[in-house]
């Protein structure tokens, strides 16, 4: 296939989409480009920077919108629309049965009605968008609050009586029917349908996701989800919806005149340059929170009152508003810590891709192989870890590392890879810095360990903030602990409940940084047993006693525990 008299659209602006819309304008020079993004300042960005670089018969064209909404709506963010008429129509959109009139009403089929392309490159995460636009697990939550409410236990013989529809209900049933992904998914591909036959798409290129950057089921990762730890249910309905479109696709592969292939990477793609500066968690800014003193817990009374006790604080400066580190922004939107970058990078766990190799194989695939072709070769298509990668790791990681010396400010966690890696890389970080190395940490006495950490917790300011600010509390010897006014763990908060052991150690093992003896002992038994390990590939961590990085550290124990990608020889 011969590109220079192609227009050619590309939907999503983030690292794969960018990279294939440069790779396009340097290796060809087609007749048009046209560029979608989800908002207007991101299209112009993008526009503006490839006019630098196309030559001149290459057109720039772009537009900008929700892919998976109405055309009406397309404007207008699916989680801001408050107005209750509004969702309830949304909601009617993606559920009523599919028609002509219906799909001619979607984003994506006015966007090839208007642009007519001879190929489609749909780089959006549409996992994560249908996934994460709503809040499943609060919606979920109230269903069960109604259901527990109303008395389920019907029967045929005698059908209880249901109560009547207040405005609540409607908003509860309406937000549960918009956190369905299947319903959307199946309406963006059943337009995308219609329209490849009615305006005559030569190919449709979609590049997606596993869902676990390649891990499998034991994934500690929850990608900024703070209610559960390990495979939350956000990923499960990632994965699900990754899933559902992967066999939508297929289906419409196997369609007559519909050229559909899929590109999915199995590691973490790519990143952007190294900063200091303020940094966002779960994809919201991160405001500093603090509590300078150690205050009692009470085990007889409700979390809630703790935690309005800790929210007297001290100010932000004004000069410094926002939570500030050295990170690295990659992949969905998120932002990284040095700490995550190392270890969700590192052998074993995401491991990682440069969006340059992916988009070097989306114009491959474009141009006719199917190498990469997940629907031609299911077992093999997947991108694998590469060598470029693990060389621009290391430059990646040194660079921050230069950067957290030369503001003195270590750079631990961000939130964004979810509260128990959070929890663990601060523990880990903080025994190791308050013994002064591996070793000590391996051979200290635990109680003096466990006594010199949270003294390090208490006068290390930046330290605590980076656990604070994100809504992590951090759990002291003789039932004290230090919080910000805002917890992420647990994710909601009865104001009448009592706090009682079993609901810290819970906590603490979701997402409360702990340092009380017991934690101590655990890290100190499993920094043993890295140490006595003697696999295959372990030089291949940083594991010295004094030149160890935490990330690393923390992979090699997720590798012993079985929480590792397989790895061959290993």
């Amino acid at each position: 296939m011969k590109l220079e008299d192609k227009r050619i659209l590309i939907i999503g602006a983030g690292e794969v989409g960018n990279a294939v819309a440069e790779d396009l304008v340097n290796r060809s020079d087609p007749a048009e480009i046209i560029i979608h993004t989800s908002r207007q300042r991101t299209m112009d960005m993008r526009i503006s920077h490839l006019k630098e670089m196309a030559g001149p018969r290459t057109l720039l064209t772009g537009s900008w919108g929700d892919i998976f909404a109405p055309y009406e709506l397309t404007r207008r963010s699916r989680s801001e629309i408050n107005d209750r008429n509004v969702r309830l129509a949304l909601a009617e959109f993606f559920l009523q049965p599919s028609g002509a009139a219906q799909l001619r009403r979607t984003t994506i089929y006015e966007l090839i009605s208007r642009h007519r392309p001879h190929i489609i490159i749909d780089a959006v995460n549409s996992a994560s968008v249908c996934t994460y636009t709503e809040d499943p697990h609060q919606t979920y939550g109230e269903l069960l609050d109604l259901a527990r409410g109303t008395g389920c236990s019907r029967s045929a013989e005698a059908p209880a009586e249901l109560p009547a529809v207040t405005p609540d209900i409607a908003d509860v049933a309406t937000d549960a029917l918009l956190s369905l992904s299947t319903p959307i998914l199946h309406r963006y591909v059943d337009s995308l349908r219609r329209a490849m036959a009615d305006f005559q798409v030569e190919r449709f290129i979609k590049v997606s996701t596993t869902g676990l950057g390649g891990m499998g089921y034991n994934c500690p990762y929850t990608h900024g989800s703070v209610t559960e730890s390990g495979l939350s249910g956000a990923l499960v309905g990632k994965i699900g919806s990754a899933g559902v479109l992967h066999q939508l696709l297929w289906n419409l592969h196997h369609t007559a005149g519909c050229d559909v292939r899929l590109v999915i990477p199995a590691a973490l793609i790519g990143w952007e340059s190294v900063r200091h500066g303020a940094y966002t968690s779960r994809g919201r800014p991160v405001a500093v929170q603090d509590c300078a003193r150690p205050l009692p817990l009470h085990l007889d009374r409700p979390l809630g009152e703790h935690a309005a006790a800790s929210s007297v604080t001290e100010p932000a400066a004004e000069d410094e508003p926002s939570a500030e580190m050295v990170h690295v922004p990659a992949g969905d939107n998120s932002t990284y810590s040095r700490a995550e970058m190392s270890l969700s990078t590192a052998l074993g766990q995401f491991e990682s891709v440069t969006r340059e190799e992916v988009a070097a194989v989306v114009l491959d695939t474009l141009l006719g192989s199917t190498r990469f072709d997940l629907f031609t070769a299911m077992d093999t298509a997947s991108l694998q870890p590469s060598y470029l990668a693990a060389q621009m790791r290391t430059s990646t990681l040194t660079a921050m590392r230069q950067l957290e010396k030369a503001y003195d400010r270590p750079s631990i966690v961000s939130g964004n890879l979810g509260p128990t890696i959070s929890k663990d890389l601060l523990e880990l970080h903080v025994l190791c810095t308050a013994a002064g190395s591996l070793e000590q940490v391996r051979t200290m006495s635990t109680p003096v360990l466990a006594s010199s950490a949270s003294a390090l917790v208490r006068e290390d300011v930046y330290l605590r903030q980076q656990a604070l600010s994100i809504g992590l509390a951090v759990l002291l010897p003789d039932d004290q602990w230090l919080a910000g006014p805002h917890l992420s763990v647990p994710s909601r908060i009865d104001p009448e409940a009592k706090v009682t052991r079993a609901d810290i150690d819970d906590w603490s093992r979701q997402g409360w940084v702990d340092l009380r003896p017991a934690r101590v002992l655990h890290w100190q038994e499993n920094l043993r047993r890295i140490e006595q390990d003697a696999s295959a590939g372990k030089t291949a961590f940083a594991l010295d006693d004094t030149a160890y990085d935490v990330g690393e550290v923390l992979a090699y124990h997720y590798k012993l525990t079985g929480q590792a990608r397989r790895i061959k020889g290993l």
